[in-house]
């Protein structure tokens, strides 16, 4: 088991949090080098990739690093972008970057068909635990049944405790959610979650490699801009 230290009060509010999602912490840049040293420990681990290959090359500079970005469905300047897009083939196969525990399978509006698991082997010392989420899925190939639902509302999500092994195919790529039409892939998220508490999201990317990723979308504001961004 890994053990962090606590991570919150190196952590600031996601900015400019849009209407439609739920409130998150992310890293705040002025503790460079405290998220640095959690990185690199993170990246000890050797984390698969959801899709075998290396991630980064499946990024879209434009828009799909975790950061600021013109957001590619709605074309809204200065969004921040709380996990890493995936730019992949219709149904390809999507992997756990690590076994864990299922805590979510259904769908959402924004997120699509997703997949949310926990990693309970990485926490820090204030309890939180990490998570990693999976998103415009085709649909989830792993999910509680009724009765295993019913238990999980009964015991707040702690029963029954469903493993999922690092070789589970979760469900393939595809258009679900508020996605780009006609370019399938996914949505990675990471995150620190603890019950009753604002769930701190970090930069995927950066637990595979040191180097962040920057959009190079993230300065571009005005209508003229964006609409040629995306008139090919």
């Amino acid at each position: 088991m890994m053990v962090l230290p606590p991570l919150k009060e190196h952590t600031m509010p996601r900015p400019g949090k849009p209407r439609f999602e739920e409130p998150y912490l992310v890293p705040d840049d002025q503790y460079e080098d405290f998220w640095e040293s959690i990185y690199r420990s993170l990246r000890s681990l050797k984390f698969r990739s959801p899709v075998v290959r290396k991630i980064r090359s499946y990024i879209n500079p434009l828009f799909g690093f975790f950061g600021f970005r013109v957001h590619p469905v709605t074309q809204e300047p200065h969004y921040f972008h709380a996990g890493v897009s995936l730019d992949l083939k219709n149904n390809r196969k999507i992997y756990p970057i690590s076994s864990g525990i299922l805590e979510y399978a259904g769908y959402g509006a924004v997120n699509g068909h997703y997949v949310l698991i926990s990693h309970p082997d990485v926490v820090t010392e204030d309890g939180y635990a990490l998570h990693s989420m999976y998103c415009h899925l085709k649909k989830p190939l792993i999910k509680f049944n009724s009765y295993q639902k019913m238990l999980r509302e009964i015991s707040l999500g702690s029963y029954p405790l469903i493993e999922v092994p690092a070789d589970t195919v979760l469900g393939t790529a595809a258009t679900s959610g508020l996605s780009r039409e006609n370019h399938p892939g996914i949505y990675l998220q990471l995150s620190f979650r603890k019950y009753n508490e604002i769930p701190i999201i970090i930069d995927p990317l950066r637990v595979y490699q040191e180097k962040k990723g920057l959009n190079t979308s993230r300065e571009i504001s005005s209508p003229e801009e964006i609409e040629k961004m995306f008139a090919h």
